[in-house]
């Protein structure tokens, strides 16, 4: 499967950045420039005017500076501001020097009232903006092109360091980025040199690495190659080795060991109109990337709406991924993307609607995993492949999302649909593949392509064809408030669950489930509502699944830990032979949780399923019965997973239940339970 750039394998695609070039030196200082006066609690305030002037002390509105080459000649310390007038334009590179502390930064802003300072690199510079080798520095409030008659990438703002070690508290923010120049088609239109903002790590000596790097609440558009990119030349891990020598300038022997930027969070930006990747992190760990829009992505080569790669434990939330752009079945095209090298990426509350290549992807290269958990978000009118699973991508779990797939006009009429699916395996190197209590609405009827890899558990499907792996599928109408229409990520109360749903308080008790829902609603302690949005709300705690243990003992190679693993597909089962009754099943809950019901999930239920029981709370002190003698009558003896619940006469506030197990059928001599949870 190839990916982003032409003529590349499918994990090629997972560099994204920008190398800088060197700009011309700018000129030193005039020699009459006063000295930099004494640094105080707050530093020295600089203004820049496009009618100031460079012999002036720049101290006051009055006595502005007025160009670029200035700015640079002086020397900033921390706590220092440089204010360019607002309305004003200057042509050519900003490229600042000095360095601030975390107490006191250095930042250049606007002043005045009107329009955003423009800083227009013409296309006649590497980077409209440049900061090189400095740290505690802000950006803040700046219109920004770099647009000329040329083709040759180019960057918009450009943060650079080389053989640093650490660089702290960079922070890029309130910037309007646009018309950024770069290739209209072919590998330079997916170019990760360049883009509206681009932040690299280069060297070869000293690891270089950010520390609390903040890109936020900019706008980023128009640009002919990617919106926002990290990226570092230490990257080298798991077979991973280089990033496209080809299109980042620096050689393949150059790369250097893996060493990630920690505190990356890129948070409120609107990237829109790009002709290759909208928001991408590389070489990070715990990365957060929330509350961004990105819009029409990938406009003149295969690319993805939002990705990452060389990273561990990025998190990825709050945002809304629309009308990225599909270039053919190889080619992405989806909203998200785990990419090579992603350690436990976590994928939550996310809002993806009308991309044309699809929801999510995963996928990498060499030994190096791609792994996601991707819960509580809303897929609507995604199309190709909603979910694609290629080279290494492992330990993926899908659970607890709502995806809405019509027959959109797209979807019907494109020529490469007998190819489209809703899961598609590309690589027989993917393993370790769930998807649990999603509600799936599949009115383009697409299939299921996952090579039979992938596990399916409880979910629910409304139209369209049934994974036969899924033994515990529900079908039919999911009955959701109003499916199908919702604008944006503030706007998902469609697919919330009527009264009368049939996925209210049906699905597998998940550990350590992130306590919410796609809009905020409290998760309920035990069973959870399918899909993205809850309608049965609780407690909203984040915890671990309850223990189980048994008085029967174990057979088949079982575990009691299988009926409280948030899977149907792993039993517990007892000893063929020698079982006596009465015998207890005991479940002890991390925390008190209220219980109403016992739900015991069974597969040939006539021929080992429990048939009679007591059900028993723990109240601190002693086992008290709720339920005595109830009976179970089955109703199948297939692989088809049945529900039995059991209601106590009123709901009690436990830290635990046993069940007294009087009878079960022993068609082969044991007694089994799938899963056993509490609502």
């Amino acid at each position: 499967m190839s990916r982003r750039l032409p003529g590349t394998a499918l994990v090629a695609v997972l560099l994204c950045a920008g190398t800088l070039g060197t700009a011309p030196p700018a000129p030193a200082a005039p020699a009459h420039s006063p000295a930099h006066p004494a640094a105080s609690g707050t530093g020295t305030s600089y203004y820049v005017d496009p009618d100031g002037s460079d012999t002036a002390d720049g101290l006051t509105p009055a006595t502005a500076w007025r160009s670029l080459s200035r700015v640079d000649a002086q020397s900033l310390l921390p706590g220092d501001t440089v204010r360019f007038k607002a309305g004003g334009r200057w042509a050519g590179q900003l490229s600042p020097k000095g360095s601030g502390t975390a107490a006191d930064p250095v930042v250049l802003t606007s002043y005045g009232s009107g329009a955003k300072p423009l800083i227009d690199g013409g296309g006649a510079v590497d980077a409209a903006i440049k900061i090189s080798d400095e740290h505690d520095i802000v950006l803040d409030g700046f219109e920004v092109t770099n647009s000329g008659a040329g083709t040759t990438p180019r960057t918009g703002i450009g943060v650079v360091a080389t053989d640093r070690g650490a660089v702290t508290g960079v922070v890029v923010r309130d910037n309007r980025v646009h018309a950024v120049q770069g290739a209209a088609s072919g590998g330079q239109a997916s170019n990760p040199s360049a883009g509206g903002i681009i932040v690299s790590a280069r060297g070869k000596r000293t690891p270089t690495y950010y520390e609390n790097l903040t890109i936020a609440d900019n706008e980023v558009y128009d640009t002919r190659s990617y919106g926002i990119v990290t990226w570092s030349q230490w990257m080298r891990r798991e077979g991973w080795d280089s990033l496209w020598p080809d299109l980042m300038g620096v050689p393949a022997g150059d790369f250097r060991p893996w060493t990630p930027s920690t505190g990356v969070v890129v948070r409120g930006n609107s990237v829109h109109d790009v002709s290759a990747g909208g928001i991408t992190v590389m070489q990070a760990r715990g990365a957060l990337i929330e509350h961004n829009r990105v819009a029409r992505a990938a406009q003149n080569h295969g690319n993805v709406g939002i990705w990452w790669a060389g990273a561990d434990d990025t998190v990825v939330r709050f945002n809304e991924v629309s009308g990225t752009k599909y270039w053919g079945l190889s080619s992405d095209g989806t909203a998200f993307d785990a990419d090579a090298s992603a350690h436990r990426s976590l994928v939550q509350y996310n809002f993806s609607h009308d991309n044309e290549g699809g929801f999510f992807i995963a996928v990498s290269t060499g030994s190096a995993p791609a792994e996601a958990t991707v819960r509580y978000n809303v897929s609507q009118g995604d199309a190709n492949q909603v979910f694609a699973l290629s080279t290494n991508a492992r330990n993926i779990d899908v659970y607890n999302n709502t995806v809405w797939v019509p027959l959109t006009p797209f979807i019907a009429d494109h020529p490469d649909r007998a190819s489209f699916s809703l899961v598609k395996v590309w690589s027989g190197t993917v393993r370790d593949v769930r998807f649990r209590n999603n509600v799936i609405y599949d009115g383009a009827r697409l299939p299921y392509d996952d090579a039979g890899v992938v596990a399916y558990d409880r979910n629910l499907y409304q139209d369209g064809p049934v994974p036969p792996a899924d033994k515990a599928a529900l079908t039919g109408d999911a009955r959701l408030t109003a499916p199908g229409a919702a604008a944006s990520l503030d706007d998902l109360g469609g697919y919330l669950p009527t009264a009368g749903s049939p996925v209210l308080a049906r699905g597998l008790d998940i550990d350590h489930d992130g306590g919410r829902d796609a809009v905020g609603t409290a998760l309920p302690a035990g069973m959870p509502d399918l899909g993205g949005l809850q309608r049965t709300a609780g407690t909203g705690l984040d915890e671990a699944a309850p223990t189980a243990a048994t008085s029967f003992g174990d057979g088949q190679s079982t575990s009691p830990a299988a009926l409280t693993d948030g899977s149907d597909q792993a039993t517990w089962a007892s000893p063929d032979t020698g079982v006596t009754y009465p015998g207890t099943l005991t479940l002890t809950f991390p925390s008190p949780r209220e219980v109403s019901e016992v739900v015991l999930a069974t597969h040939y239920g006539q021929g080992q399923g429990v048939t009679r029981l007591d059900v028993q709370t723990w109240d601190g002190t002693a086992w008290t019965t709720r339920s005595a003698d109830a009976t179970i009558d089955w109703a199948g003896n297939s692989g088809q997973v049945e529900l039995a619940a059991l209601r106590l006469p009123a709901a009690v506030s436990t830290t635990g239940v046993r069940l007294v197990v009087k009878a079960a059928n022993h068609t082969w001599g044991n007694l089994s339970v799938n899963e056993l949870s509490t609502r």
